[in-house]
């Protein structure tokens, strides 16, 4: 599994795959196409947005989204998003984004927040 920043390219097959990992327990969520890649794509223009990707046999299988959230003495990375593919989850992709992600903000000095995190207390990544 390689993980690795996104680029405008992948929106519809990040957004394809948030559909499916919020489509199941404990979300049910239903997200439409065009919805979800709106998603994506109000993250990604953040301040300072970032994206990777966990991608398998050149297929997305996971996403992790967010932003830089500057306070006065600091800066977080907000993450907005991390989500797995059905069949991918309980494998680790989620934990190899998190520390793909606490990579690449090492170098920028920037903690990660993840309070705001959409998991369940029995979380499925």
């Amino acid at each position: 599994m390689e993980i690795r920043v996104v680029n405008h390219n992948d929106i519809e097959e990040l957004a394809g795959v948030m559909g499916q990992a919020y489509s199941e327990e404990p979300w049910n969520e239903a997200w439409v196409q065009e919805k979800a890649v709106r998603r994506v794509q109000s993250i990604l223009c953040g301040f300072e947005a970032l994206g990777l990707a966990a991608v398998e046999d050149g297929e997305i299988i996971g996403g992790l989204l967010g932003f830089v959230d500057p306070y006065a003495d600091y800066d977080l990375f907000f993450v907005s998003e991390i989500f797995v593919a059905p069949k991918w989850k309980r494998k680790g992709v989620g934990r190899k984004l998190l520390s793909a992600l606490e990579e690449q903000l090492k170098v920028k000095d920037i903690p990660v927040s993840y309070t705001h995190l959409k998991l369940p207390t029995n979380s499925l990544v």
